[in-house]
């Protein structure tokens, strides 16, 4: 059985991949899913208060769950079963860390779509999977 990594951040590329994900299974891939949201920490500059480190946690878990949600109904509605898990921490890094640790054989996600400036000046969390990743890496636009 084929395990697959779908890495999802709420926007429009991230459920196209869930799509694609679905139509490959239904196609006839055995595979089990594993849905995949990543908070990045949260690092704050100048001079702020002391920030209450609980409630950021909080909001990032609610954040989380929200995009979750939209990545999940989609497997739902296709009757399809999926382990669904999120983290905080370095994007990139903790998306390869996890198909690692659970030994999935490739990682699947989507693409936001910054253009060349954009990607040149912050980077790309999808290039840097595809450089970072072990595995076969599948990017939907």
């Amino acid at each position: 059985m084929h395990l697959i990594l779908i890495a999802v951040d709420g926007s429009e590329p991230s459920l196209r991949a869930v799509r694609h994900a679905i139509s490959t299974i239904l196609e006839g891939l055995s595979a089990e899913i594993h849905v995949l949201n990543v908070q990045p920490v949260i690092i704050l500059l100048g001079e702020f208060p002391v920030p209450d480190y609980v409630l950021i946690e909080k909001a990032q878990k609610e954040q989380a769950q929200a995009i979750l949600k939209s990545a999940c109904s989609l497997l739902d509605e296709a009757g399809l079963k999926y382990t669904k898990h999120y983290e905080i921490g370095v994007v990139s890094q903790v998306i390869v860390d996890y198909a690692k640790k659970h030994s999935c054989d490739s990682i699947l996600m989507g693409t936001r779509g910054m253009g060349s400036f954009g990607s040149w000046v912050l980077g790309s969390i999808s290039n840097q999977v595809v450089h970072l990743a072990d595995v076969p890496v599948t990017l939907v636009k």
